[in-house]
């Protein structure tokens, strides 16, 4: 605040009210892993935002949300390599997992928050192919 940082400021304060929403909703403290859900989904939120203002030729809001994206960017755990993803995979298909569901259950269990689910399903789809 005192570094007049403004877009920072208010994505933090929109970040912490989105977590004090959950905290009152579930009655306790948020996890780690909840709170790492909610920075994922406002950043998504950013991202989309950023999709639409750019079909609406609107760079003032595109600049915004891009900045307050690369805030929300800072807070999130670092992203899981592919290489590890697909050997990930790789492992979990060789030991005779061949459904969809259960090969991102096991990544989701053994990668938690660091899990692009994107990626991983797109991974996950070209490896049960094979």
């Amino acid at each position: 605040m005192k570094s007049r940082e403004t877009a920072r400021v208010m994505t933090i304060r929109g970040l912490l009210t989105e977590i004090t929403r959950l905290e009152k909703d579930v009655r306790r403290e948020a996890n780690d892993a909840e709170i790492v859900q909610i920075v994922k989904r406002e950043r998504a939120r950013r991202e989309e935002a950023i999709e639409f203002a750019r079909k609406g030729n609107r760079t003032d809001l595109v600049e915004q949300n891009e900045a307050e994206a690369k805030v929300l960017s800072s807070y999130m755990p670092a992203e899981l390599p592919r290489e590890e993803l697909s050997a990930a995979i790789d492992e979990i298909v060789a030991g005779g997992t061949t459904q969809m569901g259960a090969v991102m259950k096991a990544l989701r269990d053994r990668f938690g928050a660091r899990l692009d689910g994107k990626l991983a399903s797109e991974l996950v789809r070209q490896a049960i192919a094979r």
